[in-house]
């Protein structure tokens, strides 16, 4: 048992920030809204999932090779000039990627937190699922197939018998592991208490 308690079979420890608790802007939504043109201004808001409130929001002002973020940080006004680089495509068209203020990385996704708007890497944060421990995953991969079928597992509308058959089987498939997993974790847990 390391520090933190049980934890069998987890991937990274569970006190790293995790991306699914920051606040984040998508350059790919952006370039879908047409944000990034030159001259362009606009204000984004964040929503709590469970209310719907408003919780933040930001100002964006489009520039020539920049995206310009205006938003309020520890009682502090923010101004922040990220570069935003154009690829082409295979078959037409140009893809926005920011570059990280700190690292010069391209990156899609930009996280906020105490200093600022920068990449994943120079933020320190991890997936939440990259903390998780055998049983955890046994549950994320029940869910990802419970969302597919309907209500009390029922074969939503188009959805092939077979499919939900095979769907069905592979939720049992997750019962089964975790319930072999926890009693594994469950026996070490014993081999290290006697």
């Amino acid at each position: 048992m390391g520090k933190g308690g049980m934890r069998c079979g987890a991937g990274r420890p569970s006190w790293h920030v995790k991306a699914e608790h920051c606040r984040s802007i998508d350059v790919r939504r952006f370039q879908r809204e047409g944000l990034l043109r030159s001259g362009t201004s606009t204000g984004w808001a964040w929503t709590d999932r469970d209310t719907g409130e408003q919780v933040a929001s930001i100002g964006l002002r489009g520039g020539d090779g920049h995206l310009t973020l205006i938003y309020t940080l520890n009682g502090a006004d923010m101004h922040q000039h990220v570069p935003v680089e154009q690829t082409p495509c295979t078959y037409g068209g140009t893809r926005a990627w920011f570059n990280c203020p700190r690292c010069a990385k391209r990156v899609a996704l930009l996280y906020l937190r105490a200093n600022g708007f920068a990449c994943r890497r120079c933020q320190r944060i991890t997936y939440a699922s990259r903390s998780d421990d055998a049983i955890d995953r046994t549950w994320r991969r029940q869910w990802k197939l419970e969302t597919r079928l309907g209500l009390h597992w029922k074969r939503p509308k188009g959805m092939h018998r077979a499919t939900r058959d095979r769907l069905i089987a592979e939720i049992h498939a997750c019962e089964e592991l975790r319930e072999h997993e926890l009693a594994s974790c469950v026996a070490t847990h014993m081999l290290h208490l006697a």
